[in-house]
């Protein structure tokens, strides 16, 4: 029994030592470029993901429906790769919301079937994403002022990111707001 009980209590004192947020594990593995990526994801801080807003253009308009491209560029400040989970905005029109886009998912414990785009090591990429908006005929002068391009459109939102290894897993996120 004793020994059964001094066994639970290193496993868990080992737990808690190996999770990434105890800080732990950072002070015992050195920071090099030798490691494999997955120790390195869990041994190096995270820093936000730069994101720039290429603008938004709209494809198609009719008096119901628009369609909208929105570009984005992500990179990767990062020494490990970063798997870009989700970006999620609202899109308006002359301070109006006017609708929604989204590319990716969130990770759901499972990489396989999904739209992560992974993001290696001081690396950048190009989302681009068209969204669908519908005209609830609630703000004419805003979806005439979209009609005729005079449009003044703003992207706000959350960009999702991880590093979700065999090891570990970091989940975080940036809010963004841009205008063009």
């Amino acid at each position: 029994m004793v020994y059964a009980a001094i066994g639970i209590i290193v496993a868990i004192i080992a737990v808690i030592a190996v999770l990434p947020g105890s800080g732990i594990i950072k002070n015992i593995i050195p920071q090099n470029k030798n490691i494999p990526s997955a120790l390195t994801a869990i041994s190096t801080e995270i820093k936000p993901l730069d994101l720039e807003y290429n603008g938004s253009s709209v494809l198609s308009i009719t008096d119901r429906d628009a369609t909208i491209e929105t570009k984005f560029s992500v990179t990767n400040p990062n020494n490990t790769t970063v798997l870009v989970e989700m970006i999620n905005y609202g899109i308006y029109v002359n301070s109006v919301l006017v609708g929604h886009g989204e590319f990716g998912q969130r990770y759901e414990g499972s990489l396989e079937s999904s739209n992560y785009l992974p993001l290696v090591e001081h690396n950048s990429e190009v989302v681009t994403n068209k969204a669908q908006l519908h005209n609830d005929g609630n703000n004419p002068e805003v979806w005439s002022a979209l009609q005729k391009g005079t449009a003044k459109i703003t992207v706000s939102g959350t960009v999702y990111y991880g590093t979700n290894t065999a090891f570990s897993g970091q989940n975080l996120s940036s809010d963004f707001n841009f205008t063009k």
